[in-house]
């Protein structure tokens, strides 16, 4: 076991943890636990500060294994930019933390809003660049065709998740700025699916292993966060705050994924 490992276990027990508590409450609402024992600011910030931490903690690793190449690989700019993309979703949760802190309702739309977009659009083109950057290594990735057919695949895919859930989105009322952002989040997190799958057909055509590890985590942190936005925008319509629950805890198990993604591959690196 690598002298860095413990670190991704910490990670995960804490995940698993995190989102037991808010499949709990998903199921439990009125269970003591959530009602008497702990308050909402309490319950608010069990959701928010774990967050936090593994958003930081990818944006750390990514920026630790970016420094692990030399300047003319590609790979380092790839990673630099999954960094600042960690970095980007990191202020935008910080601003919900304050307002759960603080004990305030968190309003919709915040200016973290502007936070989590840019950092979307960053890992949209972070994505792109590992691809590029595993084209220009020379590794028997496959030949162009295969890739553009994965490519279109996870796009029927994506379009097959997405767009039937947001149909209710574009009907519903609401003021122009909230559905504006309820339809821009699952579509930016459409464009991130895309190069993601095709990420991870690369490092199983390469025998997966460790690599594997790497870009399963991060496809799945990306299916986990392109569900939680859809369904956020499909309850904040329905006017369904009773489920924030359940999507505290795909938020959780986005974010953990995403970090567990950066923390597998400082590994590799370091190994």
């Amino acid at each position: 076991m690598s002298g860095r490992r413990p670190v991704v276990w910490i990670l995960w027990t804490v995940v698993a943890a995190a989102v037991a508590f808010f499949v709990g409450q998903a199921l439990a609402p009125e269970a003591a636990l959530y009602t008497r024992i702990l308050s909402a600011r309490a319950i608010g910030l069990i959701g928010a500060l774990p967050k936090d931490a593994f958003l930081l903690a990818g944006a750390l690793a990514a920026r630790g294994v970016a420094s692990r190449f030399e300047a003319s690989n590609p790979a380092r700019s790839a990673w630099r930019i999954f960094s600042l993309a960690m970095s980007g979703l990191f202020l935008g949760q910080a601003v919900l933390t304050y307002y759960r802190a603080t004990g305030q309702g968190v309003p919709f739309p915040t200016v973290g809003d502007l936070f989590f977009v840019l950092g979307t659009m960053a890992l949209v083109v972070a994505l792109v660049a590992f691809v590029r950057a595993y084209a220009a290594s020379g590794f028997p990735i496959g030949p162009p065709a295969q890739l553009w057919t994965v490519g279109i695949v996870g796009a029927l895919l994506g379009a097959a998740l997405v767009v039937p859930l947001l149909r209710p989105i574009v009907a519903a009322p609401a003021p122009p700025i909230e559905k504006a952002l309820n339809i821009a989040y699952p579509m930016l997190d459409f464009l991130t699916l895309v190069p993601a799958l095709v990420l991870l057909w690369i490092s199983l055509r390469l025998r997966g292993g460790r690599v594997g590890l790497v870009w399963g985590a991060l496809v799945a942190g990306i299916l986990f966060t392109t569900i939680a936005d859809v369904l956020f925008g499909f309850f904040s319509n329905l006017g369904r705050t009773d489920l924030i629950a359940v999507i505290d805890a795909l938020y959780l198990l986005a974010y953990g994924c995403l970090a567990a993604s950066a923390l597998y591959q400082r590994e590799l690196v370091a190994g």
